[in-house]
C-alpha cells in the first residue's frame, strides 16, 4: 500500500514537473517569439528604408540624366540649325566635300583598322573582313547630298579581286552605321589572303596602297 502511494506520488511529481517544464518552455517560447517578430519587423523596416533610399537616389540620378539629355538635345538642335544655315551658302563643290566628310568608311580585319601600307598579320582561327559605313550627317545633310557623299554603287563592291568562294558573307544594317564583309573560321598558320580596293575607297580610307595582304601566323 505504501509502495503504491509512493509510486503514485512519483507519477504525480513527474507529471507535475512535466507540466512545469512545459509551462516554462511555453513561457520561454512566448518570450522568444515577440523578440523574433520584433527583430523581423525591424529588419523589414530597415530594408524598406534602404530600398526607399536607393529608389530616391535612382530617381535623382534619372532626373539629372533627363536634364542632361534635354540640354544635349537643345545643343544638338542648335548645332544642326547653325550647320544648315552655314551650308546654305556652300557651292556644289563645297557641299560635296562636306557630304564626303559626313559619310565615313573603315575597313577592318578582326576589328582592327587596316594600316596605311595594307599589310596585316593575324593569328590562326577566325578571320573577319568588314567594310563599315558611318553616316554622321543624316539629321542635317539633305538626303540627296548624303547619297552624293557615299561611295558610288554598293560600297562592298569596292573590294575587288577577292575570291570569296570559301568565305561567308556577314555585316550589320542600321540608320547611322552599317557594314558588309566576309568571314571564315578555319584560317591556318601560313595561310595568306589578298584583295584590292578601288581608288575611290583608297582615297576615302587614306591608304597608301590598293593592295591588302593578310598573313596568318
Amino acid at each position: 500500500m505504501k509502495e503504491m502511494r509512493i509510486k503514485r506520488v512519483r507519477l504525480i511529481t513527474q507529471s507535475f514537473l512535466g507540466i512545469i517544464c512545459s509551462v516554462m518552455l511555453i513561457g520561454c517560447t512566448n518570450n522568444v517569439v515577440p523578440k523574433e517578430m520584433k527583430s523581423s519587423a525591424e529588419e523589414v523596416e530597415s530594408n524598406t528604408n534602404e530600398e526607399k533610399q536607393i529608389i530616391s537616389e535612382y530617381k535623382s540620378e534619372i532626373e539629372s540624366l533627363q536634364v542632361q539629355a534635354e540640354s544635349l538635345n537643345e545643343k544638338n538642335q542648335y548645332l544642326v540649325t547653325v550647320i544648315k544655315q552655314v551650308t546654305e551658302d556652300y557651292s556644289d563643290e563645297e557641299m560635296l566635300d562636306f557630304s564626303h566628310s559626313q559619310v565615313r568608311y573603315d575597313l577592318k580585319i578582326n576589328g582592327e583598322s587596316i594600316p596605311q601600307d595594307g599589310q596585316v598579320t593575324i593569328p590562326a582561327g577566325k578571320i573577319e573582313i568588314l567594310l563599315g559605313e558611318q553616316n554622321l550627317g543624316y539629321d542635317f545633310v539633305p538626303a540627296e547630298w548624303i547619297e552624293k557623299g557615299k561611295l558610288s554603287g554598293n560600297y562592298i563592291d569596292h573590294i575587288v579581286n577577292f575570291d570569296t568562294t570559301s568565305w561567308t558573307e556577314t555585316g550589320l544594317d542600321g540608320t547611322v552605321n552599317s557594314a558588309q564583309g566576309y568571314f571564315k573560321t578555319n584560317a591556318a598558320a601560313g595561310d595568306q589572303f589578298s584583295f584590292s580596293i578601288t581608288d575611290e575607297l583608297k582615297s576615302r580610307l587614306k591608304l597608301d596602297t590598293n593592295l591588302i595582304q593578310i598573313k596568318v601566323n
